[in-house]
């Protein structure tokens, strides 16, 4: 496995410098130099959700910080539409159902974006808690347009929650600006590190939210994570992953320093790449190319093949990619090139892509 590389959803590849981070012998979680670690991450986590609020860190994967969002700013029964445009709009939905809320589907279909007319012909009619949507919807490689969301959205003082799981640091999101609510991400995404973790960022709006919430909660209780950011010596109420947190303070260094702009320009230039080289190859993309992420690229299956077959043989040549999900099971296949890729791994994947090609045909 070592030897292979994860051109996957994610986890994603680590870089060399944050591996290290992970090799150290881990601070303990309330000493001085775990305060500062965990003052200088919840630094550099504003910045790149560009808010200045509060982000929370918390032991769990993506799933686990969407979780957290539901518990903590609804009553059961509250009213709350989900924009779904694919696996991961239905996992949020599925996630509210859980806690009881009077939940909405509006279901784009999988492969399309959020239609804007649409969305703000249901909102027109109906008043909701919240509006809940997908920033990069991984299971068919779509971006959504989440400031023109948001815009609809405001029209209504509908508040905003964003699945930013699989594109907080790798495109363009803007918290405060845009005036959203909730932003979940993880750590093993754009944010080039080991799986573990999971960042909320809540709006002042989304705080008072909290304030009138009774969904049973104990360990991602927000307000909780909330009063230990804002000590002097900021911690977690309970036992962190401090060895993923050391990891994420390294990685979120390396993409400060690079520049936000710059990483977004990169990714970008990853997307088209990938995009390019993938229809040069005679294969068709899954999505709309106007609407295809810059950071995931989701590949028809060409009559005649098998995507087990292709996907097992690429394993073999030591590029991991994966599969379609749901009824895209078969279907598609998706290579991730989010957060740390490099040129050589591009190239691989591309060689490996070409040759599965080529011998089983």
């Amino acid at each position: 496995m070592s030897d292979k590389i994860l051109m996957t959803p994610g986890p994603t590849m680590v870089p060399k410098e944050v591996l290290d981070e992970c090799h150290l012998q881990p601070y303990h979680h309330r000493t001085p130099e775990f305060y500062e670690l965990f003052s200088c991450l919840n630094s550099n986590l504003k910045k790149i959700f560009k808010t200045n609020m509060e982000v929370m860190t918390l032991t769990a994967s993506g799933t686990g910080g969407m979780e957290a969002v539901v518990a903590n700013l609804f009553k059961r029964g509250d009213k709350v539409l989900v924009a779904s445009i694919g696996h991961f709009g239905e996992r949020f939905y599925d996630i509210t159902k859980a806690y009881g809320l009077d939940s909405d589907i509006i279901d784009f279909g999988w492969g399309n974006a959020v239609d804007l007319n649409k969305l703000e012909d249901v909102l027109k009619k109906n008043q909701y808690k919240a509006l809940i949507v997908t920033q990069n919807e991984t299971s068919t490689g779509v971006t959504n347009d989440i400031k023109a969301v948001a815009d609809v959205a405001k029209r209504y003082n509908t508040p905003v929650i964003v699945d930013a799981v699989s594109s907080l640091g790798g495109i363009p999101l803007e918290m405060d600006e845009w005036g959203l609510d909730a932003v979940v991400t993880c750590s093993q995404k754009c944010l080039m590190s080991p799986p573990g973790l999971s960042f909320v960022a809540l709006s002042e709006r989304a705080w008072q939210m909290a304030e009138e919430s009774n969904l049973p909660k104990y360990y991602f209780d927000l307000k909780k994570a909330r009063k230990g950011v804002q000590k002097e010596k900021p911690d977690n109420p309970y036992t962190p992953a401090v060895s993923t947190i050391m990891a994420v303070k390294k990685a979120t260094d390396m993409l400060l320093n690079m520049g936000m702009d710059t990483v977004y320009n990169n990714q970008h230039l990853i997307g088209e790449r990938v995009r390019k080289t993938v229809k040069d190859m005679g294969l068709k993309l899954f999505p709309d190319e106007a609407i295809s992420s810059d950071l995931l690229t989701a590949i028809e299956v060409p009559e005649g093949y098998k995507a087990g077959d292709v996907i097992n043989y690429m394993s073999e040549k030591g590029v991991l990619v994966t599969g379609g999900q749901g009824h895209l099971k078969g279907k598609i296949i998706r290579i991730g090139h989010m957060g740390y890729v490099t040129d050589e791994m591009l190239d691989l994947t591309f060689d490996a892509l070409k040759s599965a090609l080529s011998d089983l045909s």
